[in-house]
């Protein structure tokens, strides 16, 4: 009995000692998006974070999905009350930050507009300035249609390099018809090149671009689809299925036929690779930048797709503080290089980009990526309000229809046109104050461009 008391008293006394502790500490949460990269290099930061802040917890709370993550971050917009951080997709700055459900990240995170015009990758200044302010800090992210993911051993089986840039559509072509694989009767059963990633719209709106076309009409502030420049881009596409035959809609999709062994190269997003690395470390892929439409061209290519962390506008007192605290610490050079170590994207700060991280480290496989940045290959597609209902909801649902023989090219460009600009208009009731959208085709402006 003497002993059960004695228990008693000294789990009451650790658990009173807990508390005393936890009393002098400011809590926050973070949502963020269960993609290991992301979560291992919030857990990096986090942990870095919370060594320099003893009195500030954080508390990393993964989302499932992309689609489970964004209804949440709504919902709890909506209700006033929720995480302190949210981890968001760059297209959703623009349709908080007008309404006033973010708060501004000038100038407690970044001194100024122009404090980050001169020293970040210029889609934080395009996409994240609204009224003269800063709405976000961005985590190491690479522009998401760069180029091609390879599976390397299928690349040596046939004799193939992994070239660190493809020099034209005609040899990623004659690659994927060296890759491709079919049976008896003529069926693919694996895949040259993959087209069947809901972010490939972005190599679409960039190869239009790339041949001097246009998508999106400044002065009227609508889109175009129905353009020479855009129907030679989507027959491109359409012919991977109807007439060079290296991708089927009976293969899985993009991310699932790579890691099943069904895809040999696929258009995606450069960070797949780091993924790849970390959950089939039995696997081996790389990454070859994509060729230009136009033989004899640099590839043009934007990133509007980018990830970044956004404080609501519920957050006040001492939990702002602490959330300023760790935006701080997300946004300098040393939370970067921290993420960068789980996550090898492009970092937000310019100064980075000659590290060696990015030519002998983790990040080689970007380098001739921010040679191009240089050499002035970068756009920045928008920023379009609700963009994600855009790509997600109307670009490629169409493209989709289309490789299932369901559209013709010009009925999907069709299709595309009418329906985003009428999103366009549903966005417009909704937000009357929105900024106009200005796409700097010609490339861009002095006080912008990469050097």
């Amino acid at each position: 009995m003497k002993s059960n008391r004695y228990v008693l008293l000294m789990v009451f006394f650790v658990v009173l000692c807990m508390s005393t502790v936890a009393l002098g500490k400011t809590q926050i949460t973070i949502w963020c998006l269960s993609f290991d990269p992301h979560v291992n290099g919030y857990t990096a930061v986090t942990k870095a974070f919370m060594e320099l802040n003893p009195d500030i917890d954080v508390i990393l709370e993964p989302q499932p999905g992309q689609a489970e993550l964004g209804a949440k971050m709504r919902a709890a917009l909506a209700a006033g009350g929720g995480a302190e951080l949210f981890s968001g997709v760059g297209p959703q700055i623009l349709e908080w930050a007008v309404p006033g459900s973010i708060q501004p990240l000038t100038p407690d995170v970044f001194p100024s507009v122009d404090w980050v015009k001169e020293n970040l990758s210029p889609e934080y200044y395009l996409q994240c300035n609204l009224n003269d302010q800063i709405w976000a800090v961005g985590i190491p992210d690479p522009p998401g249609d760069t180029g091609i993911l390879v599976n390397v051993d299928h690349l040596n089986e046939a004799g193939l390099a992994v070239e660190k840039a493809f020099v034209d559509t005609d040899q990623l072509i004659d690659y994927a018809k060296k890759l491709a694989q079919y049976d008896s009767n003529g069926d693919l059963v694996r895949a040259g090149l993959s087209f069947q990633e809901s972010n490939d719209p972005n190599y679409f709106l960039s190869y239009i671009a790339d041949q001097g076309g246009k998508f999106w009409d400044n002065d009227k502030q609508a889109f175009t689809f129905q353009t020479p420049e855009a129907k030679n881009a989507l027959q491109f596409f359409h012919d991977l299925f109807f007439v060079h035959k290296v991708d089927s809609i009976n293969m899985p999709t993009t991310g699932d036929a790579l890691v099943q062994n069904l895809a040999s190269m696929a258009f995606m997003w450069p960070e797949y690779l780091p993924f790849t690395e970390i959950t089939y470390p039995d696997m081996k892929f790389d990454f070859i930048m994509k060729p230009a439409f136009v033989k004899g061209q640099k590839p043009l290519f934007s990133h509007t797709d980018t990830w970044d962390l956004l404080m609501p506008s519920y957050v006040a007192g001492e939990k702002k503080e602490a959330a300023v605290k760790y935006l701080q610490y997300l946004a300098s050079a040393e939370g970067q290089l921290v993420f960068l170590e789980e996550n090898p994207g492009l970092p937000t700060p310019r100064s980075l980009w000659d590290n060696d991280y990015f030519k002998t480290g983790k990040g080689a496989y970007l380098e001739p990526v921010i040679d191009a940045m240089k050499e002035g290959s970068f756009r920045y597609w928008g920023p379009f309000p609700e963009q994600d209902t855009l790509l997600y909801n109307i670009w490629w649902p169409s493209i989709d229809a289309m490789i299932h023989g369901e559209l013709t090219v010009d009925q999907t460009l069709e299709q595309m046109e009418v329906n985003s600009n009428q999103q366009v208009a549903t966005m417009k009731e909704k937000y009357p104050n929105v900024p106009a959208t200005f796409i700097y085709w010609d490339g861009l402006p002095e006080d912008l461009a990469i050097k």
